[in-house]
């Protein structure tokens, strides 16, 4: 009898001892596979007396004078990740379309691509907050590198058109052209595995985005999107995003089957 009293007094007492360091162990597993706060000054930077970015400097350019886009951005919030459309823009649906996303709607996005691991696509890989974006801005191609599953895209800036019969993909195919300050990418072959939103505005492989990138300042840049397609909705719609530099930090490795999903 004592000796069962003995393990009834002891067990729970080492039980609460084991659970702290199995805590104490997965948040230090955590801070190694998802590293947080990368310190890496950006020598490209202006800076302010005190060494801190100066976010409100003039937008840098490129030794050919162009607007430099490079750096790591990311949406200020998921505003727009949640409802492309939130700022009350007009969107008129064709029929199938309007079924679809009333679907959605109805069973509450429960099959939603960010819910399943899949590619955001374009624009959505964009638009969550959480999840960085680098632009690496060379004079023929610009690249969007996400950390959101070691996704990439390349805008073409060397003149080319788009090919004849491009097979449909996550990110499709983009080329891009400067027209002033602003850079102007156009994006054609995409399949229709994506949302446009985590709202469930839907798309078909018609789906043809252009986007215009502005660098406003050092620390600021909006992208205006454009969705055209005749087999979703009657007319085009515009949203206009603002984004915000990620000043001297890098990419983190997103893994979605690892980390949680937005």
């Amino acid at each position: 009898m004592n000796r069962s009293m003995n393990l009834m007094k002891y067990k729970p007492r080492r039980f609460w001892r084991l659970l702290a360091e199995g805590i104490a162990i997965g948040f230090v597993m955590v801070g190694v596979a998802n590293p947080q706060g990368l310190r890496v000054p950006d020598p490209r930077l202006p800076r302010m007396p005190d060494g801190k970015p100066d976010l409100t400097a003039p937008a840098p350019k490129t030794a050919d004078g162009k607007p430099d886009l490079s750096g790591i951005w990311r949406a200020p919030s998921d505003k727009y990740f949640r409802n492309l459309a939130a700022d009350d823009v007009q969107v008129l649906f064709q029929p199938s379309a309007a079924a679809l996303f009333k679907e959605r709607q109805r069973t509450q996005q429960k099959d939603k691509p960010s819910g399943r691991c899949l590619p955001q696509g374009v624009p959505g890989a964009m638009l969550v907050r959480d999840y960085p974006w680098r632009i690496v801005q060379t004079p023929g191609v610009i690249l969007i590198l996400f950390d959101e599953s070691i996704h990439y895209r390349q805008i073409f800036t060397d003149g080319r058109g788009f090919p004849e019969d491009p097979t449909p993909t996550w990110f499709g195919y983009s080329i891009g052209k400067w027209e002033g300050d602003t850079l102007v990418a156009e994006t054609r072959g995409l399949n229709d595995e994506t949302w446009l939103d985590d709202t469930g505005h839907p798309h078909s492989e018609a789906l043809h985005v252009r986007e215009r990138f502005r660098r406003r300042t050092a620390g600021t840049m909006d992208v205006e999107i454009t969705i055209d397609d005749p087999k979703a909705y009657t007319k085009p719609w515009t949203a206009t995003v603002r984004f915000e530099l990620v000043p001297d930090t890098d990419l983190n490795e997103h893994v979605c089957a690892v980390n949680s999903t937005p």
